[in-house]
């Protein structure tokens, strides 16, 4: 096997690792949202116990991206990919951390969401994020730039969403669902911020195709 085969070889298996942190990180998150909604205990804490899963392949990914550096000594679009590789690996990391702050604040309300009047804009929220999160892997995979520029816009409705959401939720906080109010913020706001960092990936995938870095955001 040649060097440059090798090295093709070693760089789809690096994004093969990145598609499988991606549905860890994709499932985790839709899990957690139904298990907010839901109110299942047991579901949250498994939710935070996996994430020792997300940051050893984290890991792996690093160690095997930077053994690939070290070994083939890439060329400037090869070093491209790889860094962004790099860089998505991390991003996604950080949305799995996200993912268990999610949980943990909603183990700390003493009430559940089925009957709380912010249920459904907190699933439409999560929900938006959700689709932002599918399209931007599917971006990635395909190292399409177009699909991935579109991610802004979607960024941009999450934001205004968000925005009215949380407004809403401070002026209800109030009395004994005072602690409940605060968590679901915070719950909200953990999910924009994984919305936020769907946009950093996407940022990613125009520079590792043109060499260029665009603010998004």
């Amino acid at each position: 096997m040649g060097v440059r085969t090798n090295y093709e070889t070693e760089l789809q298996n690096l994004k093969g690792d990145i598609g499988l942190l991606s549905s860890m990180v994709e499932e985790g998150f839709n899990k957690a949202v139904k298990a907010i909604v839901i109110r299942d205990y047991s579901a949250l804490e498994e939710i935070i116990d996996r994430d020792e899963e997300v940051n050893r392949l984290e890991l792996e990914i690093n160690e095997n991206a930077t053994i690939m550096i070290a070994k083939q000594q890439p060329v400037a679009s090869d070093l491209r990919k790889v860094m962004a590789a790099l860089k998505v690996a991390s991003d996604l990391e950080r949305m799995g951390d996200l993912t268990v702050d999610m949980a943990k604040s909603a183990l700390r309300m003493d009430g559940g969401l089925e009957k709380n009047q912010f249920k459904n804009q907190l699933m439409k929220l999560a929900e938006m994020t959700s689709i932002m999160m599918k399209e931007v892997l599917h971006a990635y995979e395909r190292a399409d730039i177009l699909r991935a520029q579109k991610i802004a816009a979607m960024d941009d409705e999450v934001d205004d969403y968000y925005g009215d959401f949380l407004k809403e939720v401070i002026q209800t906080a109030s009395g004994n669902e005072a602690e409940d109010m605060m968590q679901l913020a915070f719950i909200g706001r953990f999910i924009e911020r994984i919305a936020d960092y769907c946009t950093n990936v996407a940022e990613w995938i125009i520079y590792e195709v043109n060499g260029r870095r665009f603010d998004l955001n």
